[in-house]
């Protein structure tokens, strides 16, 4: 599941960073048992980089770390049952696993005792976090089975996926052009506007006369993204691009010219190259993309609904406020 992913590679393949300090007593209580503060700290600390959210002064920042720390908590214990089903279904993990897991993680760290100081500030020491590896490893096999039973997708099943989702797989209209774009800019005029449209006059009058319009936009255009290509776009969607622009483009045949059309970029002349209308991708043609995309489904409801069983019968006290404290950590 992409949560416990997420958990797992906070805990095993976390950069380093420094020791957070101590933290007494526990957070919380998962069927009696239970996990220090310390651990949460640590494992809140690291879930909250994953998201790139740095600590300030902001007060502004209240609600968004409480939710991160609220966030942080629900994947620890989440881990937790995992971890303790896993115990339960007497799952063997090989020791070289766990060795190759702890030394990956150990070869972060230039010192040794840069190690020893983040397993302390996670709440480890160093046989307990072999001990927790083993556990998170007897947890990655026990979501794997999981994940097993239900991975196996038939051709019913994918031919109802695919009716009950034809509008997803329906790709829309779509259109490709080359435009040439010269930008608003001021030219010292009276009419710097009516100014830049005169000097699209005689591209425009060359375009029409047959010249090559990739070669005219790559000597005029000052689209730096596309003029390269000739002005190329690629294919687009409506909704992509500015509104005036895909009305034009929507609306031409193919190998027309525009007329010059004004966006908040300037003034355009576009060329359509394609025009390709909506279409419902032929299930052959998607079959087994669609089979694996199915087969992901599948195992991540199957993971959630196994958690949501484990969470359900479980006895869970979390221990501590989850508001971030004073000091904004």
């Amino acid at each position: 599941m992409k949560r416990l992913g997420l958990a797992l590679l906070v805990l095993l393949s976390a950069a380093a960073s420094p020791a957070q300090g101590i933290y007494p007593g526990d957070a919380v209580r998962v069927n009696g048992e239970t996990v220090s503060y310390q651990r949460f700290q640590g494992f809140y600390v690291e879930y909250r980089n994953s998201k790139g959210v740095q600590v300030g002064a902001r007060g502004d920042q209240f609600e968004l770390l409480t939710r991160l720390r609220k966030e942080a908590m629900d994947l620890l214990i989440e881990q937790e049952l995992v971890k303790q089903a896993a115990e339960k279904e007497n799952i063997e993990v090989d020791p070289t696993d766990v060795d190759r897991a702890v030394q990956e993680f150990r070869a972060v760290f230039k010192t040794d005792l840069s190690y020893e100081s983040r397993l302390q500030s996670e709440g480890f020491t160093e046989e307990s976090y072999s001990k927790h590896v083993e556990r998170m490893i007897a947890s990655k096999i026990y979501l794997d089975r999981i994940r097993v039973d239900v991975a196996d997708v038939s051709d019913t099943e994918l031919e109802q996926y695919y009716r009950d989702n034809e509008r997803r797989l329906t790709l829309p209209e779509q259109v490709r052009v080359r435009h040439i774009l010269l930008t608003w800019k001021p030219l010292g005029t009276q009419d710097d506007r009516g100014a830049i449209h005169k000097q699209m006059q005689p591209i425009l009058e060359r375009a029409r006369n047959g010249e090559d319009f990739a070669a005219l936009a790559t000597e005029f255009s000052d689209d730096y993204a596309t003029k390269n290509v000739g002005g190329d776009t690629a294919l687009f969607h409506r909704g992509q691009m500015a509104p005036a622009f895909e009305e034009v483009a929507f609306a031409l045949e193919p190998g027309e010219i525009s007329d010059p059309v004004e966006t908040g970029f300037g003034v355009h002349i576009l060329k359509l190259e394609e025009h390709h209308e909506s279409r419902l991708l032929p299930l052959d043609e998607v079959r087994e993309a669609l089979r694996d995309h199915v087969r992901e489904e599948k195992m991540r409801i199957a993971v959630e609904e196994k958690i949501s069983e484990l969470r359900a019968a479980a006895d869970i006290e979390v221990l501590i406020a989850l508001e971030p404290p004073k000091s904004g950590g």
